[in-house]
């Protein structure tokens, strides 16, 4: 089983929330079995466009043993510009297609649906152009000739070993007439990418080809299990719907002054985020002074414990607005029941975040050795004296989850 795949199983089962399960187990006919199993199944193939001429090109003395065995292929600067045409992405989104269509009668279109998370998977899907401009040089996917064959044949194997590994060769004829919507599709991509984040991290799956650190002895679930303790990633936030009434919400969750009452306009909000069948948009419009702000927090929880979600975005127009209002939000997340006991994540996303000595403090909480941790070969678990110690709970800005690319998962 590949890393990937495996962290994409424990993502699925640890930390994604039942909600976002249930929207996609719902598209598939056999629920929440098929809609892991399709989760695992796609992390797995998601590389499958490395198997590709355009791809295996690029490092000559790896490109020259397979070309010994076969496979024949031009070297990169034959290639040239056109290799840029078949980013390894794209490329899998056309190997599983066609795939799926060829070896499993599944209709294009269908089969696109299920390809497009192997197309986007490292965070834009392939649009209209790219496709047709890889499909007008088929060199780059297979080289044309005598090796051709040999290519579909590799590339085959590589898909149909993953059906069996992961599990899916008999869902296949089933997921053909799936439809599946392109909320689905997202929060599958998301899970893929997310999963190859963790998975290509060298500090939590070292290579230990030489056996010193005894990863080469263990099981691939002891790989994950040791990755996964070494991460420590801290799980999405699982708000709990408010009772009572404004004034004892408004009571718990911010520091109001002695006699403090909500304003007619924070009542308004939270009688109106209650009474709505599910979540959805709300715009808030007060002069200044009326606790347009609290009024947001108060909803954004409501509305976080009807959906499911797992975070909560404050968005402001300038890093002024925002430093202002980062330990007004700390505030409101310390009162939060659901943050009692528990570990949640936080994170100031503009460029100059480091100069905020708030959040420096958070990050300062939660710095941590990213790396697998030591495992027994034998039980799978943390060696006597090895564990990872607890993070103290609290609100944290975690290590992994800070960047350009994964502040937005915090």
């Amino acid at each position: 089983m590949s890393d990937s795949a495996a962290t994409a199983g424990l993502l699925w089962d640890r930390w994604l929330p039942e909600q976002v399960k249930r929207l996609v187990a719902q598209a598939l006919l056999g629920g929440f079995a098929d809609a892991r199993a399709l989760a695992v199944w796609l992390a797995g193939v998601h590389d499958v466009g490395k198997a590709t001429p355009a791809f295996a090109c690029q490092v000559e003395p790896l490109a020259e043993k397979m070309r010994r065995a076969g496979l024949a292929m031009p070297t990169m600067r034959q290639f040239g510009e056109d290799r840029r045409m078949a980013p390894h992405g794209l490329a899998g989104q056309e190997i599983l297609q066609d795939w799926l269509v060829r070896a499993h009668g599944w209709n294009p279109r269908r089969a696109a649906q299920f390809a497009v998370v192997v197309g986007g998977h490292h965070g834009v899907p392939p649009d209209a152009a790219q496709v047709m401009d890889v499909r007008a040089h088929p060199r780059l996917l297979r080289t044309p000739g005598e090796s051709e064959a040999l290519w579909a044949a590799v590339q085959t194997e590589l898909l149909e070993a993953c059906a069996d590994d992961f599990g899916v060769r008999e869902r296949l004829a089933d997921w053909r007439s799936v439809r599946l919507p392109q909320t689905v599709q997202v929060v599958l991509s998301a899970l893929v990418i997310m999963a190859d984040w963790i998975a290509s991290n060298r500090d939590l799956f070292p290579y230990g080809v030489d056996g010193t650190d005894g990863a080469s002895a263990r099981t691939d679930e002891e790989r994950v299990l040791a990755a996964w303790e070494g991460l420590g990633l801290p799980g999405p936030w699982q708000a709990q719907e408010p009772t009572g009434t404004p004034e004892e919400l408004f009571a718990s969750r911010f520091a109001l002054p002695d006699g403090a009452r909500p304003h007619p306009v924070q009542r308004a909000a939270i009688d109106l985020a209650r009474r709505m069948p599910g979540p959805g948009l709300m715009m808030i419009e007060a002069p200044m002074g009326r606790g347009k702000t609290e009024a947001a927090l108060a909803v954004a929880e409501i509305f976080a414990a009807r959906s499911g979600a797992g975070g909560c975005f404050f968005a402001l127009p300038t890093m002024a607005t925002g430093n202002a209002m980062f330990p007004r939000v700390l505030d409101w997340l310390e009162r939060l029941p659901d943050a009692q006991g528990q570990r949640l994540t936080v994170g100031l996303v503009h460029s100059k975040a480091a100069l905020n000595e708030e959040y420096q403090e958070l990050r300062s909480r939660g710095r941590q050795q990213i790396a697998a941790v030591d495992m027994d070969g034998d039980a799978g678990i943390p060696r006597p004296g090895s564990e990872k110690r607890e993070a103290p709970a609290g609100l944290v800005a975690h290590q992994w989850l800070s960047g350009r690319k994964k502040a937005m998962l915090s």
